[in-house]
């Protein structure tokens, strides 16, 4: 097995150089598409534990169930390397994307308009670029609280404004500039992991 400039990983035996740059399979035709292939979540190692694709994942985080033979493929196990678990949902129910959900994760999700933020409401010009609130999981009590930020922008939460930290709960709503949102939680006083 020979790794390429790009990290892709093919047989030497077979190509003479990497099919995914040259776009040339072991026929000798280009396939039709995409150039880059589609790779399920696992992760390449050698007979000596090693990595052979890439050190984007610490070695410690992945644990081959064989040692035989060289390019063995080890599942990737996603809590090893930092997934950060889906508490509840914000779901846009007027505004510009009406229908768009965002995902609520542990701890601290910043709203705000770019890709800094968790919850990036991108598509509306009036929500602030410094972010506007701040959604928080505290997993003691598995409740979830928003309170403003910094911005400008007045945030209601159920049609009042906030000034406040305030416990949000489900089917509230918050609104951020054009923006109205529906809360859900996924992790509650009957659930949490």
């Amino acid at each position: 097995m020979k790794q390429c400039n790009n990290g892709h990983i093919f047989d030497e035996k077979i190509f003479t150089e990497c099919p995914y740059c040259s776009d040339v399979n072991s026929f000798g035709t280009r396939p039709l598409g995409n150039s880059e292939p589609d790779f399920p979540s696992t992760v390449p190692v050698d007979s000596a534990d090693n990595f052979a694709m890439s050190n984007t994942v610490p070695q410690e985080n992945v644990q081959p169930k064989s040692k035989k033979g060289m390019g063995v493929t080890v599942a990737l196990n996603v809590t090893d390397v930092g997934i950060n678990p889906v508490r509840g949902w914000l779901v846009a129910v007027e505004g510009v994307k009406c229908g768009t959900s965002f995902t609520v994760h542990s701890e601290k999700n910043f709203i705000g308009r770019g890709a800094q933020f968790d919850i990036d409401l991108f598509f509306d010009k009036a929500v602030s670029k410094e972010g506007d609130a701040i959604i928080a999981f505290d997993a003691r009590s598995s409740k979830f609280f928003i309170t403003p930020s910094s911005s400008k922008n007045n945030i209601y939460h159920n049609n009042s404004i906030l000034l406040v930290p305030a416990e949000i709960k489900d089917y509230d709503t918050i609104e951020i500039g054009s923006t109205k949102l529906v809360f859900r939680s996924f992790c509650n006083e009957q659930f949490s992991y």
